[in-house]
């Protein structure tokens, strides 16, 4: 739940009509069944009414844990077909997936995943993500918050590059953030008017053949219409895509070394995402301005590094990603912690997400991995 957004023509009273001879077609799309966060989206078709329905296979990403560190270098992943059919899965676990995609080709067809909520984040490119609730513009840096059950199309240049989360967990903003009226309160690291919910477009009346293909992870369901799947007149409520950019976050900072929740961006009950940031280091006058050694012996720990310098690591460079699991210490490489003293700053933007589940490497995941890197500490 993000706030209250109103957009479009409403009929004055929900579950009501506003003239017989204009009947629009109310739907409820909520999550928690109807306890959790909902908007009321009102058609000028029947979204029930359908003319063929097809059943194409796919193959489910599969995971093998990991007992050991890793590095990936997602460089190596070539631009592959439109943003759904070219997302390469890296890591995972079986409620969470995490891909890249780098999309060459565009989408011919609207897309829905029926089961995960998704958050997309924008390595490189602009494009519109269009849903039927309304576009949004979006550019590198954006994280874009996609709930399950919305229909959407994206458009995409400037040689896009996307690392995409996808759920069986619901996504939201961590609840610590918000007071009791669900209002996003002081001294936390964005705030609500740097969220960008779609912006509304009259619905799309004209008729012909519309393809949206309905992901069930190991199938999709391919709906064929015949209006466009975006025909809402207007909607309401809580329930919607939107987007914030990191450069409208504000990161926290302490007097001395400041532990990785305080930069948490989104939470799920499996995992949560965080986001570092450019920030002015710790001030205390014998601070050591760099991560501390560490065990997380109930996560593991992904990161991808998006740019700037990352003063713990060596050898990582902009699209690289690290899994530290859960059992084996990690912490600052050799000689790191020495170079760090004095400094005053960091420019680094990075990407965690840390799994309350066990994480695993898929086999498009090892075609890319670093094999050193346990090692990296020893040198």
């Amino acid at each position: 739940m993000v706030y209250y957004v109103k957009q479009g023509m409403l009929p004055e009273t929900r579950h009501t009509y506003s003239s017989r001879d204009n009947l629009l077609r109310e739907e409820l799309f909520g999550e928690e069944s109807f306890e959790g966060s909902y908007s009321l989206l009102y058609h000028m078709n029947e979204p029930t009414r359908i003319k063929e329905f097809l059943e194409i296979k796919k193959k489910r990403a599969e995971f093998t844990e990991s007992d050991t560190h890793r590095l990936l270098d997602t460089r190596k992943i070539k631009p592959r077909g439109d943003f759904i059919t070219g997302s390469v899965p890296v890591l995972g676990t079986n409620r969470m997936t995490i891909s890249i995609s780098k999309p060459n080709r565009k989408m011919d067809y609207y897309y829905r995943h029926g089961l995960r909520d998704q958050i997309i984040f924008v390595q490189k490119g602009k494009g519109v993500l269009g849903t039927m609730m309304g576009n949004i513009d979006y550019s590198n840096g954006d994280y874009i918050y996609i709930p399950k059950g919305t229909s959407y199309s994206i458009t995409y240049s400037g040689n896009p590059e996307f690392l995409i989360i996808d759920s069986l967990d619901n996504i939201s903003i961590p609840k610590r953030y918000l007071n009791q009226y669900g209002q996003i309160k002081e001294g936390v690291p964005y705030y609500t008017r740097d969220i960008r919910p779609p912006l509304f477009k009259p619905g799309r009346v004209r008729k012909g053949e519309f393809t949206v293909k309905v992901d069930f992870d190991d199938k999709f369901i391919v709906e064929k219409r015949e209006t466009h799947p975006f025909d809402l007149v207007g909607w309401d409520g809580y329930h919607y895509p939107f987007a914030i950019n990191v450069k409208r976050m504000m990161p926290i900072v302490g007097k001395v070394h400041q532990p990785p929740p305080v930069h948490e961006s989104f939470s799920a009950k499996s995992f949560m995402v965080a986001t570092f940031l450019p920030r002015k280091f710790d001030f205390h006058e014998r601070a050591i301005p760099i991560s501390y050694y560490h065990s997380n012996v109930d996560t593991d720990e992904f990161i991808y590094y998006s740019s700037g310098n990352f003063m713990s690591r060596k050898g990582i460079s902009e699209g690289a990603i690290t899994l530290h699991v859960r059992g084996l210490v990690h912490g600052p490489q050799p000689r790191t912690v020495e170079s760090a003293i004095g400094k005053d700053g960091t420019d680094e933007t990075a990407v965690m997400v840390e799994s309350y589940d066990r994480m695993g490497i898929s086999n498009e995941g090892k075609k890319i991995e670093a094999k050193d890197y346990m090692n990296s500490w020893y040198r």
